[in-house]
């Protein structure tokens, strides 16, 4: 496991290939019960990620959907983020050794970009406590909070936006 106190870790952002569900299903997995004890419940772990999740659904998704992935020196994929043409964005995950080091915000720079490239003038997302702190870095702002889940695995989550420039 890397030491997180390292600083920045280098990575290349590429587009989603289909090889690549497998890793981001992992990823998902792991973000959410090895990161998530930090400011979540474990009855709200369960209930957010019971298990893996079906590589071929996802496959699909993450082609439907503008996705990037983050690749370490060694072509391992370390995180990604998946946005849906209209602007919203519906995942961003990192493997928990690189989080905190710089992996999410250099995926959400590519996404953003990707989204003034193709006209979108509007970014919203339901954002976990995780997913918030880094948005509010890129000027998002809260809209709202809305619980998802019921009793003790109710998750509390931000409804944020961030209005984007027009492209050049």
């Amino acid at each position: 496991m890397l030491d997180r106190s390292e600083g920045r870790y280098a990575v290349t952002i590429r587009r989603f290939e289909a090889p690549d569900a497998p890793r981001v299903c992992e990823i998902y997995y792991r973000s959410v019960r090895e990161v998530g004890p930090a400011k979540y419940t474990q009855a709200q772990l369960e209930w957010w990620a019971p298990k893996i999740p079906d590589t071929e659904k996802w496959r699909k998704r993450c082609l439907e959907y503008v996705t990037f992935v983050a690749e370490d020196h060694r072509s391992d994929v370390v995180g990604w983020i998946a946005m849906r043409e209209d602007g919203y964005v519906d995942m961003l995950f990192c493997l928990p050794e690189v989080t905190g080091r710089g992996v999410g915000a250099a995926l959400y720079a590519a996404m953003e970009r990707a989204a003034i490239e193709r006209g979108v003038k509007e970014l919203t997302a339901h954002a976990s406590a995780f997913a918030e702190s880094l948005f509010k870095k890129f000027g998002w702002v809260v809209r709202e909070r809305e619980t998802v889940g019921e009793g003790d695995a109710a998750i509390t989550r931000a409804v944020m936006a961030k209005a984007l420039p027009p492209s050049s």
